[in-house]
This record gives structure tokens, sequence and C-alpha cells, in this order.
């Protein structure tokens, strides 16, 4: 089985054939739509009703694994602080950098009963996917790093050149988390980013998103790449 996983602006997949499903983990429930070879997870819910810090992530990715899930591309909208994404643009994402502060729960393995492992992550995502989805699209971008902070809130200026001089360049509040867990999980991931801004004081005196429109139309392309690089 194989997964699309959601966030802002890709809430539902178009065209093919879902079913509502609850999935009931150790973490908690988790709404899903299943179909025969692929299931769909609203990260945030279905109502997107879940800001970034307060997902369940631990129980997103656990429904996965219960579902029997090998492979899953994550979709992520994410601001622009280098020009390797610019805004309107899709990409592969190849590494990140974790700044949620350890305030969110990012393991299975807490001690006790679920022991303690450390997972490495030298390769994060997982090369044949990022192959196939090269193949299918070679006009993709290369996203480069993405720096995962813990929302709500935007990030500000200074933090924005902070994170620029540490190499990064789109910046997002869910990545980092759930790629950590569905590696422990054992399942194969990918990273598809689109940037829907300039972070702050990058190019405008204010953050300015791009319309509905051509998130739309951005919606439409990723989730048919998505779709065909998963399912080919």
């Amino acid at each position: 089985m194989k997964a699309i996983i959601g966030g802002t602006g890709v809430d539902a997949l178009d065209g093919i054939p879902l079913k509502r499903t609850m999935v009931q983990t150790l973490y908690g429930e988790v709404e899903l739509f299943v179909g025969d070879r692929l299931v769909f997870l609203p990260r945030h819910g279905s109502s997107h009703s879940l800001p970034p810090h307060l997902v369940n992530y631990r129980a997103n990715v656990a429904a996965l694994t219960e579902l029997g899930v090998d492979q899953a591309i994550g979709i992520y909208a994410v601001g622009s602080i280098s020009p390797a994404l610019k805004p309107g643009e899709i990409g592969m994402v190849s590494d990140f950098v974790d700044f949620t502060g350890g305030s969110r729960e990012q393991t299975f393995y807490t001690g006790g009963e679920s022991g303690v492992r450390h997972i490495p992550m030298d390769d994060v995502f997982d090369a044949s996917l990022k192959e196939r989805m090269q193949t299918l699209s070679p006009r993709l971008k290369d996203a480069g790093v993405y720096v995962c902070t813990n929302g709500p809130r935007l990030e500000t200026k200074a933090e924005i050149r902070l994170y620029a001089r540490l190499g990064c360049d789109v910046v997002g509040m869910t990545l980092s988390t759930e790629v950590s867990l569905l590696r422990e999980a054992g399942i194969r991931t990918l990273a598809l980013a689109y940037s829907i801004n300039w972070a702050a004081g990058v190019e405008q005196a204010n953050v300015s998103f791009i319309g509905d429109e051509q998130i739309a139309v951005l919606r439409e392309e990723m989730t048919q790449l998505c779709c065909k690089t998963l399912l080919i």
C-alpha cells in the first residue's frame, strides 16, 4: 500500500475512489481515505482543524503502518528563503533542519516497552522514489534544505536571515517531525515542496502569498505526479 500525505492546500485527492476510514492507534484515532492501492492522509485533518504544532504525527504515521503502507510521499507548503525554489514552483526536498525546539512527540522510541533506538538520517529520502519522480518530471526543481519551525506563527526576518546563513532554502512547519517518524516506521519516503510565498524579508516588505487559483493548479500537478510515482 502507498500513501500521499497532504497539508495546506492539498486536503483531498480528486478523481480517485477513496473511502473514508477511521483507524485506531496507540496514539489516537486517525481519519484517512483508503483505496485499493493508495491511502490519502490529510495531515491536519480533513477540515484542516489542527495547527502544525498540534498535529498528532505519531498517530498519523502509526495509522499508515496499520494499513500496511511501505512508501509515502508528503506534500509540503513552504516559504522560499533562497532562489532554489521560488513561489509557484514545485521541487523535491533534499534534507532538513529541525528548529521545532523539542516541543513535539517526535519518536516512537521513548524507553520502557517501546525501547530506545537511534535511527540514522544521513540518507533521509528514498533514492528510488526520487529517481522515479525525476524521470516522470525532468523539470522538477531541487527544493534544497527545508528548515522546520514550530509554528503556528510565521518567522521573523531575523530568523530567516539566520536560516539562510545555515544553508536552508525553504521553511515550513511539519516536515521534520513527520519524516522522522516515517523513517522510524520503516516507510520509504519522499518530500515534495511547493512554495506559496517568499519568506519574511527576502523580497517584499511584507509576506505575500500566491493566489488560490495558482495553488489549485499546483495541487493538481502535484497529486498527479505523486500518484504516478507511487503506482507505476
